[in-house]
């Protein structure tokens, strides 16, 4: 009998007592698991805590006034103008998502934190909050990304499968949506009077319009993430776009968030000679490895070149005097 790919027993074996008894051991494994996972979540509730406190202080140091200037009202990390933007373009995951006319709205970024979707459960997802200060660009103060978890095996101990992803709509201001562009259109030609050309919105890239998405069963790929060469839409598309998604946001949780300082400094970037100089210590070492492992084969073929020719003097004698021998007996019988 088949499931899938998964070949089972037959019938009467599954209903043995072994496999009774084996099953009462599991069963009573999955209830020390679970006490297991409600001890580590109120010790993570614990310690989550203390974070925040930091976290919190971080925050006043970020927005305290340092000193007066005619442009505070720009900013929202008086401290550090433009802390958070720092911070996204520095990190691998976020700085090709945000161009240049993202950057003014990023400066108005006071905090980004994060936050269990269920304090009891850990594997029912995360909310990411973005707080902005009061700008010109959207009346939104707060956009939030919601990270939802599903966990199909109650066997498998990884519950980071996130299968929809919820992002709050931004409510743009007229005539300041950095996600949008207009462009003139030109006027139908014919006309006697001259009229002014129309303007239109036309999508363009943005962090804005890439991380603040609805993603998930039921969405719609985003037009963006089309492609107009193709005939027909990958099915696998909408799940790529999840994990990719998905791995920004638990960027966001685990490390840039916490450690967002290093980000701003610089401090926690790979040097780019570091890792040029790994990648290259790594192919040397694979080019070595293909060296020896040639000169081996080259040795190799050598001994067997080796023992062939003292094969073939040991055996020519006797295999030439074969073969002269064998014609001159054909041709004798001819003759004869």
């Amino acid at each position: 009998q088949t499931v899938g790919a998964a070949l089972l027993p037959p019938l009467k074996e599954l209903n043995t007592p072994a496999v009774q008894d084996l099953e009462a051991l599991d069963n009573e494994y999955l209830e020390v698991e679970k006490e297991y996972n409600d001890e580590l979540s109120r010790l993570n509730q614990r310690f989550e805590a203390q974070f925040g406190v930091l976290l919190s202080k971080r925050n006043g140091v970020l927005t305290r006034q340092a000193q007066p200037g005619p442009l505070d009202h720009l900013c929202a990390t008086r401290a550090l103008p433009g802390f958070w933007r720092m911070v996204l373009l520095n990190s691998d995951e976020f700085q090709e998502d945000i161009e240049r006319h993202d950057e003014p709205v990023l400066d108005y970024l006071t905090d980004i934190v994060w936050e269990l979707l269920d304090e009891s459960c850990r594997d029912k997802g995360f909310r990411i909050r973005f707080v902005f200060a009061p700008n010109p660009y959207f009346s939104n103060e707060l956009l939030t990304k919601e990270y939802h978890y599903e966990k199909k095996n109650p066997y498998v101990s990884d519950p980071e499968v996130c299968t929809k992803i919820v992002a709050s709509p931004i409510d743009w201001h007229t005539g300041k949506n950095v996600t949008v562009e207009l462009i003139a259109k030109k006027p139908k030609s014919g006309r006697r009077r001259v009229t002014k050309p129309k303007r239109e919105e036309v999508p363009r890239p943005s962090f804005f319009r890439r991380c603040f998405r609805n993603l998930g069963p039921g969405e719609e790929i985003p037009e963006e993430e089309l492609d107009e060469e193709e005939d027909h839409e990958d099915p696998d598309l909408m799940q790529y776009l999840l994990e990719d998604d998905h791995e920004q946001g638990v960027a966001l949780r685990d490390y840039l968030i916490p450690h967002a300082v290093r980000w701003f400094t610089g401090e926690a970037i790979e040097d780019d000679e570091e890792a040029s100089e790994s990648e290259e210590g790594a192919e040397s070492s694979e080019e070595d490895d293909d060296e020896e492992d040639e000169e081996d084969d080259e040795d190799e073929d050598e001994a067997t070149a080796a023992a062939s020719r003292k094969a073939a003097q040991r055996q020519g004698p006797a295999a030439g005097h074969r073969g002269v021998k064998g014609p001159n007996k054909k041709k004798s019988g001819k003759g004869r």
